[in-house]
């Protein structure tokens, strides 16, 4: 008599980009040091210390244009190793995923905020609780402005997240095959936007359609290297010297940002040119065999860049809090004492955070990744 062995069921295989997660902590502090640093004394704002800062460090939006990136990157790469290994996407297994991985800590923040706002009537007046309980925040603040309670501001960029997510999982889904083309399209249609809003700033700075062009340069770079071999190999065998450029001109522009991009032109295609730089940044860091440096080696980095979104969210209320109550008429204070005060408070929220809450939450996501039957393979 023939025995049927049972069906063994188990979760696909799934890449782990090993340099990739030091680099969201990169990103994180690039937003943090555009934030760090302020005073509401007019002779500390007058140094040329501050106005040095104040020159060449407010770019911290460009972090976040990196996390798009990284983000389209990552999900488009997963997902067409999803239809490779099941031959199917499964969206809402997808979305549930990303869930358990922002809404914990997005919801927990929220929810806080908007209660102790019932007890605390000095609160600023504040958005509609809609406005982020349905991740249209961004839109909201592209036509109303940005003028409420500071922790609140940042989670405009968990709206535009999900915003793509829910896009990808249907492209994912129903039009894996036109993902190049669609790519194209965003940041094609990014730039025209851009073109057509240059001079409305909140528009520019949150509105879905102007950082589209961040998530198709991610998507169509993992499109690329997942599908070509040659591409691949091409970036396994880059030149020391071409890496060197790559990492100086991305130095040099975010240095000189608001020197570069100040006119319409420069407006209309910065994002598009830090996300082009940005995507290199990926691709040499997962494929290059000729790095100078490989950012997965540290592993303090990994753990920050695994915390990386507690940093984010942590350190909106942390600055909440600082730009209120701490000194900022002393240079030190200022320029030294404050920054490592607030960076302090932020890495043990955050640490805390994940450790205690998030992390046990991020586990139930194995609970919802695609498997496939071992017995018919």
């Amino acid at each position: 008599m023939k025995r049927w062995a049972k069906p063994k069921n188990v979760a696909i295989e799934r890449t782990w980009f090993e340099n990739l997660d030091a680099t969201r902590f990169f990103g994180f502090f690039h937003v943090f040091l555009a934030h760090c640093f302020f005073s509401n004394s007019p002779v500390i704002r007058d140094t040329g210390t501050f106005q040095f800062l104040n020159a060449h460090l407010k770019s911290g939006f460009l972090g976040l244009d990196y996390f798009f990136v990284l983000s389209a990157f990552l999900l488009t790469w997963l997902g067409l190793e999803e239809i490779k290994n099941t031959g199917a996407f499964h969206p809402l297994k997808f979305i549930i995923r990303r869930g358990l991985r922002l809404w914990p800590l997005y919801f927990l923040l929220v929810g806080a905020v908007y209660i102790v706002a019932v007890f605390v009537p000095d609160i600023s007046s504040l958005p509609p609780l809609q406005v982020f309980l349905l991740f249209y925040a961004n839109i909201w603040m592209a036509e109303q402005g940005q003028n409420f309670l500071f922790i609140l501001v940042f989670f405009w960029s968990i709206s535009a997240e999900e915003q793509f997510y829910l896009l990808w999982a249907l492209v994912l889904k129903w039009l894996p095959k036109a993902l190049p083309w669609l790519c194209l399209l965003m940041m094609v249609g990014s730039i025209l936007f851009r073109y057509q809003y240059v001079h409305e700033n909140n528009t520019l700075s949150f509105h879905t359609l102007s950082i589209l062009g961040n998530f198709g340069t991610g998507g169509l770079a993992a499109w690329l290297t997942f599908n070509f071999e040659t591409i691949r190999n091409w970036l396994r065998n880059l030149s020391r010297l071409f890496i060197a450029l790559l990492y100086s001109t991305l130095i040099f522009l975010t240095v000189f940002y608001f020197w570069l991009f100040s006119g319409v032109q420069g407006t209309v295609i910065e994002k598009q040119v830090f996300a082009l730089l940005f995507a290199f940044i990926i691709l040499e860091q997962c494929f290059s065999a000729r790095s100078f440096i490989k950012f997965g080696q540290f592993s303090i980095f990994n753990y920050l860049g695994r915390i990386s979104l507690g940093l984010y969210c942590y350190h909106g209320l942390v600055l909440t809090f600082a730009t209120k109550y701490l000194a900022q008429n002393n240079a030190f204070r200022v320029f030294l004492l404050n920054p490592l005060i607030i960076l302090a408070l932020t890495l043990l929220l955050s640490i805390l955070s994940y450790e205690l809450f998030e992390k046990r939450v991020h586990g139930l996501r194995r609970f919802f990744y695609p498997k496939i039957n071992l017995t018919k393979h």
